[in-house]
């Protein structure tokens, strides 16, 4: 039985609705935002820049890109939110021709999901046969509060454990199955979903590929449909979305009933006036966005992966904020989002909060050696040309050093098993990439399902 002054369609609602004001405008705040309007509550957002977060739209050289996640995996869990604010799907998702890329490795490169002519086949079918017991349950982990009450994630989180024990770390866990040295290094670099390395994530990164691989996609107007999707949304809803407008001091927002965070939990200690916790940072980035050059349309995959040659080598550079001699380096060539089509080259750089130009000699490095791998020239249409986004911009949107992940968690901590410090105070909260980090967007989306439900309860 619901209370007397519920107006959602969720079935009824335990808290009576009320004033809610969240911090932060990315895609976490905005669909927090809307689920919670959903069920009544007058609900205002507070941006500091422009909304979308790390998911935002920049126009340069007469081009439109769209930053941040370049995938849409886990669909399930962007129909869940639908379903749960009775909306129909806008986004036109679109199957992404070779799924998660081709991985360009040491030992050669691996197509994900792998051919059945590939050599690396049997080992692949291997690895999916392995994984399979979990997939039916991913969107539980993903949009469930880690209760042990809950009988669902009691039967998701038991699934995972019979998969993963007893192994700390993607790389143990890969290490255990004996895959050749190409496949097993293709795997291992999807613990950059969570910022770090394989030695020190969690062994869920160690199965994405299985469980993603079959159903990678993209909204046919790109991955900015999913911000433009949240902000209609959020209007529909009455929600106030207020751009430019920095929280300072949550005295400020001393009017809302409840406070949501949706920024990194650094910035929500220093608003607290809490010490920043000493931990570890994830891995930042340089983003650079171009022109496709038209000698390269038709000559690139959609989605190219070169992955860092020693993972060891790498996370320690990482670790004391150095510029490793190679990192991971992702390309997106796409020639249907513009007439001209469009590249983006995403290099994973330390937290070191630097604004690293498109001519500097580590970045211009880093460049030369994708088109070595991928057997191309000219991969960038030009200095003027390219749009560039560094840790320095990143620090800007308020990560420490431009961590994009935040800090990080030990590996017993990471993906959906970590106690979740969903709920900081009596009424206030938080939720977004910082507090369940990995996994892009589905994890992000998961994670404001999860806040909303407990919001909902609490």
């Amino acid at each position: 039985m619901g209370c007397s002054s519920c107006t959602c369609s969720c079935g009824g609602c335990i808290s009576p609705p009320g004033s809610v004001g969240i911090i932060g405008g990315g895609i976490a705040g905005l669909s927090l935002a809307a689920l919670l309007a959903q069920r009544g509550n007058r609900v205002t957002v507070y941006e500091a820049h422009e909304p979308g977060g790390k998911l935002r739209r920049f126009t340069h050289e007469g081009l439109r890109f769209d930053t941040g996640p370049s995938l849409f995996t886990f669909p399930g869990v962007w129909r869940r939110l639908l379903s749960r604010l009775v909306e129909a799907d806008p986004l036109d998702l679109r199957p992404l021709p070779g799924g998660l890329g081709t991985h360009h490795t040491p030992f050669g490169s691996v197509p994900l999901p792998v051919p059945t002519a590939h050599p690396l086949y049997p080992h692949w079918r291997r690895y999916v046969d392995e994984v399979a017991p979990l997939l039916p349950h991913v969107e539980t982990l993903l949009t469930t509060p880690p209760h042990l009450t809950s009988a669902a994630f009691l039967r998701a989180s038991t699934a995972l454990g019979r998969v993963t024990f007893p192994h700390p770390s993607a790389e143990s866990w890969l290490r255990s199955r004996r895959f050749p040295p190409a496949l097993h290094h293709a795997l291992a670099v999807h613990s950059l979903n969570a910022g770090v390395g394989p030695g020190q994530g969690s062994v869920l990164y160690a199965l994405l590929p299985a469980l993603m691989a079959g159903d990678v996609s993209r909204p046919a107007k790109g991955m900015g449909a999913v911000l433009d999707a949240l902000l209609a949304f959020c209007a529909a809803r009455d929600v106030q979305v207020l751009s430019q407008t920095p929280v300072t001091d949550l005295r400020e927002l001393a009017h809302h009933d409840r406070i949501v965070s949706a920024v990194d939990p650094s910035r929500l200690a220093r608003l607290l006036g809490e010490r920043v916790p000493d931990r570890p940072l994830t891995v930042s980035g340089v983003a650079l966005y171009a022109r496709l050059p038209e000698h390269l349309r038709g000559r690139l995959l959609v989605t190219s992966v070169v992955t860092p040659s020693d993972y060891a080598r790498f996370a320690a550079a990482m670790q004391v904020r150095a510029l490793p001699p190679d990192t991971l380096a992702l390309v997106h060539a796409d020639a249907s989002l513009s007439d001209e089509g469009q590249l983006a080259l995403l290099l994973t750089a330390p937290a070191s909060g630097r604004a690293y130009a498109v001519d500097h000699p580590w970045v211009q490095g880093q460049v030369r050696r994708v088109e070595e791998v991928l057997g191309v020239s000219g991969l960038l249409s030009g200095d003027a040309g390219v749009l560039a986004l560094t840790p320095e911009y990143f620090v800007r949107g308020g990560a420490v050093g431009g961590a994009i992940y935040g800090q990080a968690w030990p590996a017993w901590r990471s993906g959906p098993f970590h106690p979740q410090p969903y709920r900081r105070s009596g009424r206030l909260w938080q939720v977004g990439t910082g507090v369940h980090p990995g996994g892009g967007l589905p994890a992000v989306l998961g994670g404001a399902l999860i806040v909303d439900r407990l919001m909902n309860r609490a």
